[in-house]
C-alpha cells in the first residue's frame, strides 16, 4: 500500500510541537473492548450479540470487531493508530485517503475484507463532511503492517482507548478522497454579525470616505470564521452557540478601515462580541489591537 494512506499512518507523532501530558493522554495504556468503547460513543451494540457466540461472546463477533469504522444515524466512530497522529501548532490531526487501497486482488479474502473496511471508513467521513458531523475516533497502539495499515485483525492492537474529545473532517476531496480530520475543530456553521443581521448590522459599521460605503469582502470574513474554529482569536474562548447549532462571533478589522486598515486575511480577526466592542471603544484597544495584529501574522498566509 501506497501514497498518502500509508504516510499518514506510519508517521510518529511530531513530539516536539506537543505537550508530553498530551501525548500520554492520548497514547493508550488498556486494552477495553472494542464493543464497549463503540457503546460509549453513543452507538447501539445490541446486535453484536446476535450470531452463534450469543451475547456472552458479542465482543468477538467477526461482523463488527474488526471493522475500522461504525456509523449509526448520526453517530460516527472510527478507529486510528496512535503512531499517524500529527500536530501543528497545537493541533492533533491526521491525514487520511481509504481510497488508495490496493486494487488488485482484492475482491477475495483478507484483501477483500479489507478493501470493504476502507470503502466503508470513505463513506463514513464523507458523511461527516456533508453532514458536519462529529466523529470520535478510537486510538490504538500496537503493531501495525505496513501492508494493511488499518485492519485491526491482521495488525496487532495491544492497546485502545476513546478519545474523549470529538475529531471533526477539516477538508475532503471529493475527487481523490484526500482529507484531513483533526482533533477538536468544531463541526458547526460558523457565523458573525453581517451573517446574523446583514443590513442593520452593515448599517451600524457603515464608515464614509468620500462619499463612499467601505466594503467588506465576505470571503475574508468566512475565512476568519473558519481560521478561529469558533474560538475568539483574542481570549480563545468559544463564541456562543446559536439556536440552528451555528457557532456566533463578530468579524473585526484590527487596524479599523477609517484608520487606513486593508480588508485581508491578516487584519480580520474573529473575536467574542465583548472583545470586539472593547477593542473599540475600551481602555485595553491598543492592547487587543497589538496581540490581534502578532497573532494574524503569524496565522495568516502570506499573500
Amino acid at each position: 500500500m501506497g501514497g498518502a494512506f500509508q504516510v499518514a499512518f506510519m508517521l510518529a507523532v511530531q513530539k516536539e510541537d506537543m505537550p508530553l501530558s498530551l501525548l500520554e493522554e492520548l497514547k493508550p495504556k488498556t486494552k477495553p473492548r472494542i464493543m464497549d468503547l463503540v457503546n460509549a460513543a453513543g452507538i447501539d451494540v445490541s446486535d453484536w450479540a446476535n450470531f452463534t457466540g450469543g451475547k456472552k461472546k458479542a465482543a468477538a463477533n467477526p461482523k463488527y470487531c474488526y471493522e475500522w469504522s461504525f456509523v449509526e444515524r448520526g453517530r460516527i466512530v472510527i478507529n486510528l493508530w496512535h503512531s499517524g497522529l500529527k500536530v501543528r501548532n497545537g493541533i492533533v490531526f491526521v491525514n487520511l485517503n481509504l481510497r488508495e487501497t490496493d486494487p488488485e486482488n482484492s475482491r477475495h479474502g483478507r484483501e477483500g475484507r479489507r478493501k470493504t473496511r476502507a470503502e466503508k471508513f470513505d463513506l463514513a467521513i464523507q458523511k461527516a463532511a456533508k453532514n458536519s458531523l462529529p466523529i470520535r475516533v478510537v486510538i490504538m497502539d500496537g503493531q501495525m503492517h505496513d501492508s494493511d495499515a488499518l485492519d485491526t485483525k491482521s495488525s496487532r492492537v495491544e492497546y485502545r482507548l476513546l478519545d474523549p474529545v470529538p475529531w471533526a473532517v477539516v477538508s475532503y476531496d471529493w475527487k481523490t478522497g484526500d482529507c484531513t480530520l483533526e482533533r477538536g475543530a468544531q463541526t458547526g456553521k460558523f457565523v458573525d454579525q453581517f451573517i446574523v443581521t446583514p443590513e442593520a448590522e452593515a448599517e451600524v459599521e457603515r464608515r464614509e470616505v468620500s462619499g463612499m460605503a467601505y466594503v467588506r469582502n465576505p470571503a475574508i470574513r468566512d475565512r476568519a470564521l473558519k481560521r478561529a474554529k469558533g474560538a475568539c482569536e483574542y481570549c480563545k474562548k468559544s463564541g456562543f452557540r446559536m439556536a440552528d447549532g451555528s457557532i456566533f462571533l463578530e468579524t473585526h478589522h484590527v487596524v479599523f478601515l477609517n484608520e487606513g486598515g486593508s480588508d485581508t486575511e491578516d487584519n480580520v480577526a474573529a473575536v467574542c462580541p465583548n472583545h470586539h466592542r472593547e477593542a473599540h471603544y475600551g481602555a485595553l484597544a491598543a492592547k487587543i489591537r497589538k496581540t490581534l495584529t502578532n497573532r494574524l501574522r503569524r496565522r495568516s498566509p502570506k499573500s
